[in-house]
């Protein structure tokens, strides 16, 4: 991506302060050559250049982690199943970054700047009817094509994975 004409391209994601939690939170990843942000309800868990983050990306279950400024913040499209939805000043951030994204013939080249990420909640809960749900609701898939458009964004930007 280049960064003189890019627009910032914003991703809806679901923050999990750790693996294997039930709780997680919908964020917004945004992202620009060389610097990435992540910011929630109550503000922002960080800005930092692409070079000063660490990630891993796990392609089986399609989540990342990003280690940043000794913080880990792992980022999945479908958060866990009592994760709240996105607030519509979220979703209306996330819809009015679209315009300029799809006027970018740069941005255009990725599957985040051909699309609107926004997480969903998931249905698995723990129990046999909400992994039912999940199964039936392709959530291992919708996770597993969000999670390939993260790792392509954050690799465009400078992100190590």
């Amino acid at each position: 991506m280049q960064s003189e004409s890019s627009p910032p391209i914003l991703m809806g994601v679901y923050r999990f302060p750790r693996l294997m939690t039930t709780k997680s939170e919908p964020t917004i990843l945004g992202v620009l050559p060389g610097r990435v942000w992540l910011t929630g309800p109550g503000g922002a868990f960080f800005d930092a250049q692409a070079g000063q983050i660490k990630g891993k990306a796990n392609t089986t279950i399609g989540h990342v982690t990003l280690e940043v400024n000794g913080g880990k913040h792992i980022v999945a499209g479908v958060g866990s199943a009592k994760g709240a939805p996105f607030s519509p000043e979220q979703v209306e951030q996330l819809q009015a970054s679209r315009p300029a994204i799809e006027a970018n013939p740069t941005t255009q080249s990725l599957m985040a700047g051909r699309a609107l990420y926004v997480g969903t909640a998931g249905k698995n809960d723990g129990t046999y009817r909400g992994g039912i749900q999940s199964f039936a609701g392709n959530e291992i898939g919708q996770q597993r094509d969000f999670g390939a458009a993260l790792r392509e964004l954050l690799t465009a930007v400078g992100v190590a994975l």
